[in-house]
């Protein structure tokens, strides 16, 4: 390990929490557990056959968003596990150790998930969290939202055309009485 890193670089990421990061994880665990407990409970109790296109429509978007979750989720562990020496680890593996000898402090961030390791003179480059992780949510999210809107949508328009129409009396039942 280059000697220079432990003397430049701080001990700690700036807006990093490893409790917040911890608490997310847990939650988003818990969250796609409870997602696919729903989605099976619903393929499970399916009754009607004229509602095929919604029950596709809300599993593609249950099962999107708990993709999304989970490439969140693996993108929050590369962050969780930071510590001072993985930090650094993280930078060289990145940058280069010219790089990373240069680095006088660290970033984390949420939303986007990043790691970034900031160079003394002004630069920064991104470090630990793999490339795909933003990409992959900004498609994921977007796919789960529509799925979700459309299903919601879809879920509308039986109702309407299922709900019976007002019946109004024969204009000759009015006159007889």
């Amino acid at each position: 390990m280059n000697p220079h890193l432990s003397v430049q670089a701080s001990d700690a990421a700036s807006g990093f929490n490893s409790i917040a990061v911890l608490f997310i994880l847990l939650l988003g665990l818990l969250l796609v557990i409870c997602l696919i407990g729903y989605l099976g409970s619903a393929l499970t109790h399916r009754k009607e056959s004229s509602l095929g296109h919604r029950l596709w429509l809300r599993a593609g978007a249950v099962l999107s968003t708990c993709a999304a979750i989970c490439v969140y989720l693996w993108g929050a562990l590369h962050v969780a596990f930071m510590e001072d020496l993985n930090m650094r680890q993280a930078c060289v593996a990145a940058g280069g150790e010219t790089k990373a000898s240069q680095v006088d402090g660290y970033e984390a961030s949420y939303l986007p998930l990043r790691f970034v390791c900031h160079i003394g003179g002004g630069g920064s480059y991104s470090a630990a969290v793999p490339s795909w992780i933003n990409p992959a949510l900004g498609i994921l999210l977007p796919l789960a939202l529509i799925t979700g809107v459309t299903s919601a949508v879809t879920r509308e328009d039986l109702r309407r055309s299922a709900a019976p129409s007002p019946q109004q009396p024969p204009s000759s039942e009015k006159g007889n009485t």
